[in-house]
């Protein structure tokens, strides 16, 4: 299969890495890490996992959109506030036959790709793989969970099965959900009650299980997210919830949250559209988000 994936930086180079390894043709395009598309092209992906070893992958890299050939399949790993910008410049070189793929982090970046896009062709999903940006053309393999995928409209047919086999293959550990919506809410409860509590005190993950304030702050957010994300299929009592989040937290306590890299580098962040998301559904179906909107405004304006 040809894949494009677009927004090569941590995430997006770690499935371009492992999927070209297992036998897919890939081009990695990034317009704003041109240092790392060009350490790539002369050296290779350097892919370091946990132990030592580090996987070598040559694979295809640009960051000139005129540079970009025909794909089956088209990744979409950038940041859910840059969806609109990067699905414009390349929207001329996705042909109507592709798949497009996102794994974003996030609520609401759908109706950006979907103006570009027919939904039977639009695979969303989450992934809890984690990847590091360690330098120009190097990634940490920082963590390894599922990717769901579901298709936006219609049902699952035999291509998406294909694309699903190759993800497997790749080592990345998919399957096929017909409630992709419920699985986007869950991820988006826990993202909502880590990441921009690690962002604001400046912590990585674990701190959230280990330190008492910030658990219970952490656990005050989520459950007032769980009213509205069970109008989207989330069958999560309140102990599951609280559950799952720490769950995560322990295994990813050495992992610097994305939101909190966004901080230290000064970039915007993804708050937007995870507790940003909450307070927009909460508006609509008239519940209230008060702690879930003092999280927007804080980060932003750390942010900023």
């Amino acid at each position: 299969m040809r894949i494009l994936i677009i927004g090569a930086g941590a995430l997006g180079s770690l499935f371009g890495g492992l999927l070209a390894r297992a036998g897919a043709t890939v081009q990695l395009y990034n317009p704003s890490q041109r240092e790392h598309i060009h350490a790539i092209r002369r050296e290779g992906l350097q892919i370091e996992r946990t132990g030592g070893e580090t996987l070598c992958i040559r694979l295809q890299a640009t960051a000139d959109p005129h540079e970009i050939e025909d794909a089956e399949i088209v990744g979409i790993f950038v940041k859910a506030h840059q969806t609109a910008t990067a699905i414009s410049q390349i929207a001329f070189k996705i042909p109507p036959s592709a798949w497009v793929l996102s794994l974003q982090n996030g609520i609401g970046l759908e109706r950006e790709i979907l103006k570009y896009i027919s939904p039977e062709r639009f695979l969303r999903g989450t992934t809890a793989q984690g990847a590091t940006l360690l330098g120009p053309g190097r990634v940490r393999w920082a963590g390894v969970g599922p990717t769901r995928l579901g298709r936006w409209q219609g049902p699952p047919i035999a291509e998406i099965d294909q694309i699903i086999a190759l993800l497997n293959r790749a080592g990345l550990e998919t399957e096929f959900v017909t409630e992709i919506e419920r699985y986007l809410w869950e991820k988006l409860i826990v993202n909502g009650a880590i990441n921009p509590l690690t962002a604001l005190f400046d912590v990585p993950n674990g701190m959230i299980v280990h330190d008492g304030a910030l658990r219970e702050i952490a656990h005050a957010v989520a459950r007032e997210a769980l009213p509205i994300a069970r109008r989207h299929g989330v069958l999560w009592n309140e102990q599951e919830m609280i559950e799952r989040i720490e769950s995560v937290a322990c295994k990813t306590a050495e992992n610097i949250s994305s939101m909190l890299q966004d901080v230290r580098r000064g970039r915007r962040t993804e708050i937007e559209y995870i507790n940003g998301a909450i307070v927009r559904e909460g508006r609509r179906l008239n519940l209230p988000t008060p702690l879930n909107l003092l999280l927007v405004q804080l980060v932003a304006s750390k942010a900023s």
